[in-house]
């Protein structure tokens, strides 16, 4: 037990260069497309706070197929009226 307690705490033997920066160095690391990236969460993005790729996965893009759900109903009523007769 008391060789586990003299064991220095290698977290708390950090060498300088492994230390976060002050605030105040690193707005200075900092250019100015760096410090608009992390000022704004989702810039240019749609609308709601979502990314660009959300937002064109979740668009309503036209079918390459045509109006497939447009003869889908088509075809479906004209089912109906054959049975009903």
């Amino acid at each position: 037990m008391k060789e586990a307690m003299s064991r220095p705490d290698p977290m708390a033997t950090r060498c300088p260069s492994q230390e976060p920066p002050d605030p105040e160095e690193e707005e200075a690391s900092l250019d100015e497309y760096d410090q608009y990236s992390l000022a704004h969460a989702y810039p240019g993005g749609g609308r709601k706070g979502r990314s660009k790729r959300e937002a064109a996965a979740n668009t309503n893009r036209p079918c390459p197929g045509g109006h497939e759900r447009k003869l889908v109903t088509k075809f479906q009523n004209s089912e109906r009226k054959k049975t009903r007769r």
